[in-house]
């Protein structure tokens, strides 16, 4: 099996388990995607999308703008409603740093930091993450993924704090050089899943 092979099959397989399992974990903003290559210095995207779980989603959409070759820096702003009906506006805010770091496929570090403020609830948080991308054996199907860590602040009646793996798996299909639609699974506490179309 070539390498090739190997990673398209291991990120099908990824995404589908992933889609496939309960979502329970309270995201706000948008997952990843994205992808870890580089952009061309003042390049801006507009990404709308939807975040599935069981305590929460996320209805919103993200802003995209390329500072330098190798970073770009993000803002994501929507609505964040939990299962107990609580509602408002969530914020997110980032900066991807791709690096060259092998010639098998795309890396880059990713940060961001989160707040929403519900009726019943505040929750802040941040999270790093090594991420890596690569194309697939089907002409502009595109696979990406990270992991790292996620800290996060809850505060109902009492405050609650937490340090999480952070998981993420996804596919885009590339319809033009302006449109790309994104699949993902993510795992933070819980599973989750995303939709999203980049407009670029």
């Amino acid at each position: 099996m070539s390498m090739k092979t190997y990673i398209s099959s291991l990120f099908i397989l990824s995404l589908a388990l992933g889609m496939g399992l309960p979502a329970m974990a309270q995201v706000v903003g948008l997952p990843v995607m994205d992808t870890a290559g580089t952009r061309d210095p003042g390049h801006v995207e507009f990404t709308p999308g939807f975040v599935l779980g069981e305590d929460s989603d996320f209805l919103g959409a993200r802003a995209t703008v390329t500072l330098m070759d190798e970073l770009r820096g993000f803002i994501d702003l929507g609505r964040f409603e939990t299962s107990d009906k609580g509602n408002n506006l969530g914020l997110q805010v980032g900066a991807l740093f791709s690096m060259d770091l092998t010639e098998v496929c795309e890396t880059a570090l990713r940060g961001t930091v989160y707040y929403a403020n519900t009726d019943y609830q505040d929750l802040m948080g941040a999270d790093v993450m090594f991420m890596f991308s690569g194309e697939t054996l089907l002409d502009d199907l595109y696979g990406y993924g990270g992991a790292g860590i996620d800290v996060s602040k809850r505060k109902v009646y009492t405050n609650h704090s937490e340090i999480n793996p952070a998981v993420a798996l996804g596919l885009t299909y590339k319809f033009t050089n302006k449109f790309w639609l994104f699949l993902e699974g993510d795992y933070v506490d819980a599973p989750f899943a995303a939709i999203g179309l980049s407009i670029r």
